[in-house]
């Protein structure tokens, strides 16, 4: 089963408050909940933190946790990178400012997804 969405991002930001104040705007872009699970400066650059969110899924089929994923990921940013689906169901994805992604929240610069089917 397909349990939860693993987001992380790469974001502006200058303290926690504020990565809370745009985990909050990605909340009301969001059709699910997103919770932070750890925040960090970003070691490559200093001006970015680094969040790791967490969603649930809850969907028992990978096609159906794909196109969950897909419509939540496309409120918040096009277009996204999709890899390859992975030998134990995992797929993932990566939107970045830097590659031409738009994101519709402010502040974010780069941000991927990552699903794995926990049966």
């Amino acid at each position: 089963m397909f349990e939860e969405i693993v987001w992380r991002c790469h974001i502006r930001t200058d303290d926690l408050r504020g990565a809370e104040r745009v985990v909050d705007r990605l909340a009301a872009r969001l059709d699910r909940a997103i919770r932070i699970e750890s925040y960090e400066r970003y070691w490559k650059y200093p001006e970015l933190a680094e969040l790791r969110l967490l969603s649930p899924l809850e969907s028992v089929s990978s096609e159906a946790a794909l196109l969950a994923v897909l419509q939540s990921a496309w409120r918040i940013a096009t277009p996204w990178s999709l890899g390859a689906p992975g030998s134990e169901g995992e797929f993932e994805g990566v939107a970045s400012a830097n590659a031409g992604s738009r994101f519709t929240v402010p502040g974010i610069e780069w941000m991927e997804f990552y699903v794995v089917d926990r049966r």
